[in-house]
């Protein structure tokens, strides 16, 4: 769901210098997970402000504010619970990445810490809670990178945020084009399946 805003390029400046500084990006960047074509690499689970992170002066207050910047877009609270799996992200993908078609659980099942783990087998139901991530890319590609939601492929501008109901559609994103790395900010939260009912988003 787009959000039909481009936020100000002001808000986002500070985390794309701090990423495309020197070496930061490969440094600090640190999970290359397998996708079929082209390279890609992430930092997942920035809200826990990992020490690393804190040592390399990660830009957090930009980053939490621009969180909170995007989550007004679309009128919710603040303090939503977290994604336990992944967090709050960046993910830079480089020329010939595409994410393959998939869902996010609704449950902790890959979370860092093992002990919180749901041990439920269904963990892409939706219950209580639905997980839904709000991205915005603060730097596109030549050309593709642009999200798959559901089988629509959306035409996303530069700092357009939009949602995704990730553990209940499958989602994923087109080919890179061109040598102008993607770079995508990435917000997981769990909305109370009674907020996501109101609003119209637990259902297909």
């Amino acid at each position: 769901m787009r959000s039909n805003v481009v936020i100000s390029k002001s808000y986002t400046k500070p985390i794309l210098d701090w990423l495309l500084d020197g070496d930061n990006l490969e440094k600090y960047l640190s999970l290359s997970p397998y996708h079929a074509s082209g390279k890609v690499i992430a930092r997942p689970n920035i809200d826990l402000r990992d020490q690393e992170l804190v040592d390399g002066n990660f830009p957090f207050k930009d980053f939490f504010h621009l969180r909170d910047l995007i989550l007004q877009q679309y009128d919710l609270p603040l303090d939503l619970p977290i994604d336990d799996n992944y967090g709050f992200m960046v993910v830079v993908s480089y020329k010939g990445h595409s994410t393959q078609l998939h869902k996010d659980p609704n449950r902790n099942r890959e979370g860092p810490d093992a002990s919180k783990h749901d041990t439920t087998n269904m963990p892409y139901f939706v219950t209580d809670k639905l997980h839904c991530r709000f991205n915005i890319l603060i730097q596109s590609p030549e050309g593709g990178g642009n999200p798959i939601i559901d089988g629509v492929e959306f035409d996303i501008e530069e700092n357009e945020p939009w949602m995704v109901q990730a553990g209940l559609y499958y989602h994923g994103s087109s080919v890179v084009e061109g040598d102008k790395i993607r770079i995508l900010c990435s917000f997981g939260h769990y909305i109370p399946i009674e907020l996501a009912d109101e609003r119209g988003w637990a259902s297909m």
